[in-house]
């Protein structure tokens, strides 16, 4: 990058001293003023391009969690498990940090989901209460890109 903008005021250096020795000589010819017009949109271009180049790696990564299917919370009179099947659709790891079943925090290792693959989350629900004929409860998936809502089918 730094080459392109030292090109840049190259160039500039060099219209500067053109336009001070037009004074003196007289006026440029048209070809001459062409390609001192075209060097100079593409030393912009090259300055533009090394601009998109330097940022734009960097400002579209993210990770974005797909639910895949019907999440479940399964309840047995020992133990409440939550099975969420997801899919990372984004272009950046996602980090599964937390799952929280009608309010309470389950039980899961941090997992690591990475682009374009899928994974099953199992998260121990067993301090969370149900209601007796309940038969869908509101979960939420804490990642490190964000918040997401799911619907847990009881079973």
């Amino acid at each position: 990058m730094r080459t392109t903008i030292n090109i840049f005021k190259t160039w500039v250096t060099y219209v500067i001293m053109v336009v001070a020795v037009r004074k003196i000589r007289g006026d440029l010819s048209a070809p001459v003023l062409a390609i001192i017009v075209t060097i100079g949109i593409i030393a912009a271009g090259l300055v533009l391009m090394a601009w998109f180049w330097w940022f734009a790696p960097t400002a579209g990564k993210a990770g974005t969690l797909e639910i895949i299917g019907q999440p479940a919370l399964v309840v047995n009179s020992t133990y409440k498990i939550a099975y969420i099947s997801v899919r990372n659709v984004g272009n950046a790891a996602v980090t599964v940090q937390k799952v929280i079943v009608n309010g309470t925090a389950c039980d899961i290792d941090a997992k690591v989901i990475n682009p374009g693959e899928s994974k099953v989350l199992e998260a121990d629900c067993s301090n969370a209460t149900i209601s007796p004929g309940v038969y869908t409860v509101t979960g939420v998936i804490q990642t490190d890109y964000g918040v997401y809502t799911v619907n847990l089918a009881v079973v």
